[in-house]
């Protein structure tokens, strides 16, 4: 508990991010998963780089689409987009019998081996590219479930990447007792994913008002919020190929027609949501807040930053 009040988490949340630590671990140490896998998403943020105070529940997680049987280029060969989109399907079908048949008994082999005990461990039948660990919990939590969950996707860009040092906040904490904790995790540059998130945030100032928001989409005005405060902003911005790549990426794989990707260049993309949408976004960050730590700004202080930054987009 002392790092929990030291850190300004919950106990539940620094449990919890000891079970992430170690199936990050567990991944990035096995010689069968480690080459085949690149961490990404706001888990990244957190964990390698430091630049939220959020603690993140899932681990995403590129998969090789080599090893589904593709080539490194064949997925980006130009289709229609009849047959793109059967190739997706494809591809995704073929993600979902690797993790199954492949991924799922090398994991659940290597987590048994080190806890010394079998693993409360299931694909999610609701989604086939998702692996459920439950573990053991000592603390209780509403908003936190004693789980961590592994998203796996083939149809994610591969790089930039580099190797980054991990360790569980308990580590940071007490070093002298927990010097033994850090790990190498190849991840996902932050400025590859600063425009992921802005694509995101695009993407949601363009939902249809009558199609719902995902729950918990409030961490992605947050995530982008407080890399605009790193010189991760000034990275990006100096690095516009990034959002290019972004956007044929999402344009290829991810196509909503309503989402505008083609609009979200510099001087058009749009990362503050409409009005309409500002009374959700508020509860639903209210209701994140015990994902938070350290000085947690306000919902307003977001959006006020995000229309400051969006204004400078402009300008690129």
């Amino acid at each position: 508990m002392e790092t929990a009040a030291e850190l300004g988490m919950s106990g539940a949340a620094i449990e919890k991010d000891l079970w992430v630590c170690f199936v990050l671990s567990i991944i990035f140490s096995d010689s069968n998963m480690k080459d085949i896998f690149r961490f990404k998403g706001g888990t990244s943020l957190s964990k390698a780089y430091g630049l939220i105070h959020r603690f993140s529940e899932d681990i995403d997680l590129i998969l090789d689409w080599r090893k589904l049987g593709f080539s490194k280029d064949e997925p980006w060969q130009k289709r229609s987009n009849t047959a793109q989109d059967k190739f997706n399907k494809e591809a995704n079908t073929k993600a979902a019998l690797y993790i199954r048949n492949k991924i799922f008994p090398i994991f659940r082999d290597a987590i048994r081996k080190s806890l010394e005990a079998e693993p409360d461990l299931i694909i999610n039948p609701i989604d086939p590219q998702t692996i459920i660990f439950r573990y053991p919990n000592v603390f209780k939590s509403q908003y936190l479930s004693p789980s961590v969950r592994l998203e796996i996707g083939p149809l994610a860009s591969w790089t930039p990447t580099e190797n980054r040092p991990i360790q569980p906040y308990i580590a940071d904490v007490f070093p002298e007792v927990f010097s033994e904790m850090s790990f190498i995790v190849e991840t996902v540059l932050p400025e590859r994913t600063f425009w992921e998130k802005a694509t995101v945030l695009h993407h949601e100032a363009n939902r249809p008002l009558d199609s719902i928001m995902p729950a918990r989409y409030a961490r992605h005005y947050y995530d982008l919020f407080m890399m605009t405060k790193s010189d991760v902003k000034d990275k990006a911005f100096r690095n516009l190929q990034l959002l290019d790549d972004v956007i044929a990426f999402k344009t290829k794989f991810y196509p909503r027609k309503w989402a505008e990707y083609e609009k979200a260049v510099p001087a058009t993309i749009r990362i503050v949501p409409p009005k309409e949408r500002i009374a959700y976004l508020m509860e639903d960050y209210e209701n994140m807040k015990e994902m938070l730590f350290g000085k947690k700004p306000s919902f307003r202080e977001i959006l006020e930053g995000l229309e400051q930054h969006e204004n400078e987009m402009h300008k690129l």
